[in-house]
């Protein structure tokens, strides 16, 4: 049997688990990366126009049994859902340690948050961009449907397609099942979008993952699309929850029903966040609709009681000028 792992030059070619090979130039510079593992472009090597991202998961995950077990199911999923990443398979050249590649279908466009920069001016900036999200919060339910949990949602793992098709990407390492040996600790996910239960302690043997871990990074994941910034900064000698609590701040501009959605989902308490991403969903809708008035603007904002006043005034102007033209 040849090996599933091949160096041919600056070509590294993969035999995946469905029989078909592939590969990427090591040499390249990668499409992206994080905590999790990095990126590559790639080819199906019988049909060079079939393009594939490559993903190798980071070498300190690959041997943890519960993650690579997850990794490979993960890949060998078919997902039918529009916002979503379509995977391929995996690769691996041994089962218990070593390297091991997530292979998914390439998807071409911009990330959410490069994609939402074109909002910025616009008088309705806000709930243009929380309507980016509900695509994501769509791909969500469907995965917890399913029992599967993401674990590093971020707004550069969020791809907007031809312009409008948004889909949830890098579905490579998500929920591990019955716990995990975490052995020095660290963290399952990406620093600034992290849930605090994906911060893992030191000798910490079980870890509680659910539906509301993905709701935290939703929540955190549109709050630096609208403020530039992650809702917390997380240094390893401070108290994590207390340093998330001080640093969840009202956005300038974002309305308060909006600001509510927001930080009820990035509660450090798993039982008080949204417990489900159609919840969620729904709340961030009704948020949309209470921010603005009968014109389209903020309730209570100076245009919104200026455009009524205005109308009385030129009804009284024109109210006049016919009087003094019948007499």
């Amino acid at each position: 049997m040849s090996k599933r792992i091949q160096i041919l030059g600056n070509e590294v070619c993969l035999l995946a688990n469905t029989g078909e090979w592939f590969s990427y130039d090591r040499t390249a510079a990668p499409l992206g990366g994080g905590a999790m593992g990095t990126v590559y472009f790639g080819r199906a090597c019988n049909d060079h126009h079939f393009m594939v991202a490559i993903k190798k998961v980071t070498d300190r995950y690959t041997s943890i049994p519960a993650i690579r077990a997850r990794a490979k199911m993960e890949a060998s999923m078919a997902f039918r859902h529009r916002n979503l990443i379509e995977m391929i398979g995996y690769c691996e050249e041994d089962p218990d340690e070593g390297p091991i590649f997530i292979i998914s279908k390439l998807v071409q466009g911009v990330s959410l948050d490069k994609h939402v920069e074109q909002y910025r001016n616009s008088p309705d900036w806000v709930n243009k961009i929380c309507r980016c999200m509900l695509p994501v919060l769509d791909a969500l339910s469907y995965l917890h449907v399913k029992g599967i949990i993401h674990m590093d949602i971020k707004p550069t793992n969020i791809m907007v397609e031809n312009g409008s098709n948004i889909r949830l990407m890098d579905l490579g390492i998500a929920y591990v099942s019955g716990g995990i040996s975490s052995g020095n600790g660290g963290l399952l996910g990406t620093y600034g979008y992290a849930a605090p239960e994906q911060f893992i302690q030191r000798g910490q043997t079980k870890v509680s993952f659910d539906r509301t871990t993905d709701i935290y990074e939703a929540g955190a994941t549109l709050y630096y699309l609208l403020s530039h910034q992650t809702p917390y900064t997380y240094h390893g000698d401070e108290d994590w929850g207390e340093k998330y609590m001080q640093q969840v701040e009202n956005i300038p501009g974002v309305p308060k029903p909006i600001m509510q959605v927001i930080k009820k989902a990035l509660q450090s308490d798993q039982g008080s966040r949204f417990q489900s991403a159609e919840a969620f969903k729904q709340a961030l809708m009704e948020a949309m609709k209470s921010k603005k008035g009968k014109y389209g603007v903020k309730s209570g904002g100076v245009v919104s009681w200026l455009i009524p006043v205005l109308i009385g005034v030129l009804i009284a102007v024109l109210g006049g000028l016919y009087y003094f033209l019948s007499l």
